[in-house]
């Protein structure tokens, strides 16, 4: 029981092992009352022990993760901080920088939390693809409605909510990435086909283009998350 008190990737990698030593220092110690529970004394007390290590261990790393993602975050704010500067009508209250710095950060450590635990790159590329084009479909919607004021277009985050309910009834394993991906990549095609855009032809157009690349962004991350599965089924990704 005091093995499900570690964190998961250090179960992952040694809880076989430690769990097999347990059993064969029992073995070794008989079956001798006082003996017994001297060894049980004593591997709960550096188990327990351990467990306090490795969580500390964990936070410290968490911590660090977290400094590079927001000094990341900073980094891709100055692009739109600065186009507000020299782009003519590009007047962003400051909330809406604040907005966008979140949104930075919440997509970097997102990637850094869920691909951290997966060794496999394909695995990690599927994540940033898929939280790339995620991020960059929500971001143009945004924009757009605020500009234009059409309504009909929130019906583009319905993509985004899919993605997020198919990765948790998937607890990010690969195959059901997957699929998840595949389902959204369809659902904004037809999305994309049914929901008028209320823009003037030209801009339409571009916006065609534009669902027609996230599509393919999808569709790439989808065979990327296939691929992990197949690449590396022991670990968890195709089962």
């Amino acid at each position: 029981m005091l093995l499900r008190l570690y964190p998961q990737p250090f179960r992952e990698r040694f809880g076989e092992g430690m769990e097999q030593t347990f059993h064969d220092l029992c073995r070794e110690h008989g079956s001798g009352g006082r003996r017994l529970f001297a060894l049980a004394l004593w591997v709960f007390c550096e188990t327990l022990v351990g467990i306090v290590k490795e969580h500390a261990m964990q936070i410290s790393q968490m911590g660090k993760t977290a400094l590079r993602v927001a000094l990341g975050a900073l980094a891709a704010l100055m692009v739109p901080l600065v186009a507000s500067q020299v782009v003519e009508g590009w007047n962003w209250p400051p909330g809406a920088f604040l907005r966008v710095y979140v949104l930075f950060f919440l997509t970097g450590m997102v990637f850094a939390l869920v691909s951290r635990r997966m060794g496999v790159w394909q695995y990690k590329a599927g994540v940033g693809v898929a939280l790339g084009a995620g991020f960059a479909l929500g971001w143009s919607n945004m924009v757009h409605v605020a500009d234009t004021g059409n309504l009909a277009n929130l019906w583009y985050y319905s993509v985004l909510v899919v993605g997020a309910a198919g990765a948790l009834l998937a607890r990010l394993k690969a195959p059901g990435l997957a699929r998840t991906l595949f389902v959204m990549a369809a659902l904004l095609a037809l999305i994309s086909v049914l929901v008028p855009s209320g823009a003037p032809p030209d801009v339409a157009r571009r916006m065609a283009i534009g669902h027609g690349v996230y599509v393919g962004l999808f569709i790439a991350a989808g065979f990327l998350f296939r691929r992990a599965a197949l690449t590396e089924p022991k670990r968890g990704l195709g089962h």
